[in-house]
């Protein structure tokens, strides 16, 4: 059915009048530029948004609201426009107090009739409150692993210091052990020996054979730690003890040294007693291989 043009005119009318409505009220930006960049309309939200009334938006280059670096954005998009392209950017505007609106442009570039570029018309939305929002975090982000990174150096340095520290405390339990072990063979075993010298009695060869015992057993968990010359071995028992070390027999050890076999045997008593495995179960071959 066909309106008569009085109605047709009136439903026109009426139908402009919803679409300005609806125009003036979105809850976004809404602004059209010519093709040289100056604003033909901005729709109320928009004034708000920019701080600045229609007279101060229409009829002025839109660029004057931008700072250097956002006026290379809107030229580059301006270029692209005449292009026909409609990709969304973001863009920083300057309000009128100098404050700054973080927002995203969706334009649509419009032509004549023959094809000749005129303007565009977008869609201002502001994401300033994300914006600021998102730098928020990532400022919180960059403290948090400035915080983390000082945490991770006091912790290096904190281990350094400890294994500074324990090989200090391992250095000076070696020191002791050493000590320990050189006071014994040179300040108590020989007067021990020297004593069995003198005619003693069952009971006293019997104590002075648990002093000596007693005394080997505490040195005895040292001693694998220290060298064959650090242990007293005269250097024909080292030689022996070497090739014991590395599983010569009694027969093959006098044999090699052109010794007899009993010489041997005396070399390897001597051996154990100065290294503390006297009357014990310890393999001397397992005990000497695991000296330095």
């Amino acid at each position: 059915m066909i309106l008569p043009k009085p109605d047709r005119e009136k439903a026109l009318s009426n139908s402009e009048k919803r679409y300005r409505k609806l125009v003036e009220t979105m809850g976004h930006g809404l602004t059209e530029v010519d093709e040289n960049q100056v604003a033909t309309y901005a729709n109320e939200m928009l004034c708000r948004m920019w701080g600045r009334t229609q007279n101060e938006i229409i009829g002025w280059k839109v660029d004057q609201f931008l700072d250097d670096e956002n006026k290379k954005i809107l030229f580059a998009q301006h270029e692209k426009r005449q292009k026909g392209e409609s990709h969304p950017y973001e863009i920083v505007w300057t309000r009128k107090d100098g404050s700054k609106l973080h927002a995203i442009m969706t334009p649509t570039p419009y032509f004549d009739d023959n094809g000749k570029f005129k303007g565009s018309f977008a869609i201002v939305t502001d994401i300033s409150k994300h914006k600021k929002e998102k730098n928020l975090l990532e400022l919180r982000i960059k403290q948090r692993t400035r915080e983390l990174e000082n945490k991770t150096r006091n912790l290096e340095e904190v281990n350094t210091a400890l294994r500074v520290l324990l090989k200090k405390r391992e250095e000076d339990k070696t020191v002791l052990e050493e000590r320990m072990v050189l006071n014994v063979r040179e300040l108590i075993i020989p007067y021990i020996e020297r004593m069995r010298e003198d005619n003693l009695s069952d009971s006293q060869q019997g104590c002075l054979d648990i002093m000596e015992s007693t005394l080997y057993d505490i040195v005895s968990p040292f001693l694998h730690k220290f060298s064959l010359e650090f242990l007293n071995l005269t250097p024909s028992e080292i030689q022996v003890a070497n090739m014991v070390k590395y599983g010569k027999k009694t027969k093959e050890i006098a044999q090699i040294l052109n010794l007899s076999g009993k010489t041997v045997e005396f070399y390897r008593k001597r051996i154990r007693k100065k290294v503390g495995i006297t009357n014990k179960s310890i393999n001397l071959q397992t005990f000497l291989s695991s000296t330095e």
